[in-house]
C-alpha cells in the first residue's frame, strides 16, 4: 500500500521496512541474542517456542531499532523515506499479531511484559490461506493493474516454499537447530523482497 501511495520513495526501501523484524530476528538469533526452540517431531509453525526476541518482534524495542536504518534513509535518500521505513517496520508488528500465539508478541521486550496474539497459527491450513489471500488482495487494491500477476506468482512461490510449516508434508521438523532455520528465514525475506523489488522497477 505505501509503495502505491509514496512512488518516490524506491520500493525496497519499504519491502525491507516491513520485514525488517523478520529480518532482523534471524540475525539475532544467528548472533546469540534472541532465542527460538525447534520442535523436531514437527514442522508445524505453531510448534515453534519463540523463547526470547524482546529486540526483533516487541512493539517499543523494535521500533526504536528500525529508527536506526530510518534515520540512514533519511539522510541517504529523503526524510520520508526514512519516516516510512519506520512506519513499515511498526505495521509489521500489528499484522504478526494476527498469526502468532496468545502470549507471544511483546508490547515494550522488557522483563515482565504484557505479550498478546491471536492465535491463527493454531488452525494452520486456515493461516495458511488467510496469509497468500490477504497479500493477494492488498497487491490487487494497491498496485497498478501492469504488476498484480507478476506479484501474485511471485507471492505464490515463496508462500509454497514455505507450505511445510502450515501442511506438515514431513512427520519431522527438516531444520534441526535454530540457527539453520534462522538462516533459512533470512534468506527467504531477503529474496523474497530482492525479487518484488525487481518486479516493480523491471
Amino acid at each position: 500500500m505505501l509503495i502505491r501511495l509514496f512512488p518516490s520513495v524506491p520500493p525496497l526501501v519499504l519491502l525491507i521496512g516491513v520485514g525488517f523484524p523478520d529480518i532482523l530476528w534471524p540475525i539475532l538469533i544467528l548472533v546469540g541474542v534472541e532465542h527460538v526452540v525447534i520442535n523436531p517431531n514437527s514442522p508445524l509453525q505453531k510448534f515453534i517456542n519463540f523463547t526470547s526476541y524482546p529486540f526483533s518482534h516487541s512493539l517499543v524495542r523494535m521500533s526504536i531499532i528500525a529508527c536506526i536504518p530510518g534515520v540512514v534513509l533519511a539522510l541517504t535518500i529523503t526524510p520520508l523515506a526514512g519516516i516510512l521505513f519506520v512506519v513499515a517496520s511498526v505495521s509489521h508488528w500489528f499484522l504478526d499479531a494476527i498469526p502468532h500465539l496468545p502470549n507471544d508478541l511483546p508490547i515494550t521486550g522488557l522483563r515482565r511484559d504484557k505479550k498478546i496474539g491471536l492465535g491463527l497459527w493454531k488452525y494452520p491450513r486456515t493461516a495458511f490461506a488467510f496469509e497468500y489471500i490477504f497479500y493477494a488482495v492488498i497487491t490487487i487494491l494497491a498496485m497498478p493493474a501492469k504488476f498484480v500477476v507478476p506479484l501474485l506468482v511471485v507471492g505464490a512461490i515463496f508462500h509454497l516454499l514455505n507450505a511445510n510449516s502450515f501442511l506438515g508434508f514431513t512427520k519431522t521438523n527438516p531444520f534441526k537447530t535454530d540457527r539453520a532455520y534462522a538462516a533459512v528465514t533470512l534468506i527467504g525475506f531477503i529474496g523474497m523482497s530482492l525479487v518484488v523489488n525487481y518486479v516493480l522497477t523491471f
